[in-house]
């Protein structure tokens, strides 16, 4: 069994990092998932098979963090006592709001006008944003300014669910 007290990156044996190696962590998550699984347990006593559903689902659920960004650099700050999920959009640039405001209007006339290419140049440009925005997460994130990377998340979900909206509009465009 494994220790409940470890924090997601202990539990697979990583450093506290932005950088995760996908493959490595698909490693680590099959030998945790092979120690923990519910199924080994079958004949165990309640308590010990009710401990490996906990357990399964703890590395499920630092599994999932630790495979997205978004959810990583959530986890991140909350190791360092910082709320991402706390809404205060007074900290994210005018600027970028604007942009957002912009990006959602040139969204809806893609959709209106059945654009299926210009949604693909606009999801281009949008992972080219959110992988400039991970950067300057990681970057500050390690210089501890974590009001700044702190911003850098919110601006990611911005990203991330316009992202989402995109492929939707797109499957519904081309009847997915």
């Amino acid at each position: 069994m494994i220790d409940t007290n470890l924090n997601h990156f202990e539990l697979f044996s990583f450093p506290v990092s932005f950088q995760v190696e996908d493959a490595v962590l698909d490693q680590e998550y099959k030998k945790l998932q092979a120690e923990v699984h519910p199924d080994r347990f079958v004949d165990a006593d309640d308590r010990t098979r009710l401990q490996a559903l906990q357990q399964t689902s703890m590395v499920n659920d630092a599994y999932e963090t630790l495979k997205s960004p978004l959810k990583r650099s959530a986890y991140l700050l909350k190791l360092h006592d910082i709320d991402a999920e706390e809404h205060n959009q007074a900290h994210l640039q005018e600027e970028f709001l604007l942009q957002q405001l912009e990006m959602r209007e040139a969204l809806e006339t893609l959709i209106e006008s059945d654009d299926v290419e210009g949604l693909e140049a606009m999801r281009n440009s949008v992972n080219k944003e959110k992988t400039g925005t991970l950067e300057l997460f990681e970057s500050h994130f390690l210089r501890k300014d974590f009001t700044a990377a702190k911003s850098n998340y919110n601006q990611l979900q911005f990203l991330f669910k316009l992202l989402d909206e995109i492929d939707k509009a797109e499957e519904k465009l081309l009847d997915y």
